[in-house]
Parts: structure tokens; sequence; C-alpha cells
């Protein structure tokens, strides 16, 4: 019965993690005039601690705004554009009882056995900013936050994040 608890488990654990659980979310100053900007350059933000993933999300920045009719600068450009990764972790909690039956106020059996287990979701977010160079002042974020394996598996969701986070962009365009 224990192992029965125990594949249960596992299999519920796997089916959450394959889910995607991507959250996104875009916001910018409304007053700015996104037309006069045709230029970007990356600069150095709060960095992954895996140099490959930080090299993934990088990438995914340049091939995202390249797609928009941007290009990168090597000196002054229209944008600048940080990027940022948090990582932390979220308990999760689970339960499992057996046994016990009946009423015990009238003779049922009681009894029966529960445990809780505690597991530890890893969370990885990216924020990017895009800063006017000439007002130094922030113009657009985007943050995306999902599950993360720590195994460098996660290649696929730092892609489906940049799509997510610039499927709208430039702000007002109309593209999508």
């Amino acid at each position: 019965m224990k192992r029965v608890a125990t594949l249960l488990g596992i299999l519920a654990g796997a089916l959450t993690l394959a889910c995607s659980t991507l959250t996104t979310a875009v916001d910018y100053d409304h007053t700015v005039n996104w037309s006069q900007f045709h230029t970007f350059a990356l600069a150095e933000g709060t960095k992954d601690p895996e140099t490959f993933t930080q090299k993934r999300i990088e990438d995914g920045i340049t091939q995202s705004l390249q797609s928009k009719g941007w290009t990168v600068a090597t000196s002054n450009p229209d944008v600048v554009v940080y990027s940022h990764v948090v990582l932390s972790s979220e308990k999760q909690w689970n339960a499992t009882s057996m046994g016990g039956f009946g009423y015990r106020g009238w003779g049922g059996m009681g009894g029966g056995m529960a445990t809780a287990t505690q597991t530890n979701i890893p969370i990885g977010t990216i924020i990017v900013d895009m800063v006017n160079p000439k007002t130094k002042e922030m113009i657009w974020r985007g943050t995306a936050q999902d599950q993360v394996s720590g195994t460098g598996a996660d290649r696929g969701q730092v892609q489906q994040a940049m799509q997510e986070l610039f499927k709208n962009f430039p702000p007002g365009s109309g593209k999508s």
C-alpha cells in the first residue's frame, strides 16, 4: 500500500511539472513614442548563475528584438536592455491518509494514518528592463516566471518566455 501511495505521489509531481506554469506580465511607459527607437544594446543586469542559461536569455532578447526590426548597436543605442534573473523556491505540501472507517461515536472503528510531505519547487523569474539612455528612465518591463529544473532542461522555457514577453512588442504596434 505504501508503494502505491509513493507511486501516486511521484506521478502527481511529474504531471505538475509537465504542465506549463509560465506566467508573464508586461508594462511600459504609455507616453513614449516607440517609433523613435530602432537600435538596442544589452547591458549587464543580475545574471543567472548558469552561464549557458544567461546566454540563452540574452540570445532570446536579441532574436526577439531583431525579429521586430530592431538592430544591435555597438555605440549610442536608442534603448539599453537589462536582464535580471531571480531564483527562489516555493513550498508545496502533499498529504495522504489511509485507514479508519465507520463512525467512532457509535462503535465504529477509528484509527488510520496520515502523512504529509513538503516539496520545494524551484521557481525562476526573468525580468527584462528597457531604459532610454538619454533620459535614464525605464520605458518597458517584462517579467516571466515558471518552475525550473536546475538541470539545463529549461532551454525551451527560456525560448517560450521570450516569445511571450515580446509577442506584442513594441507597444501600440498592433502586431501580434
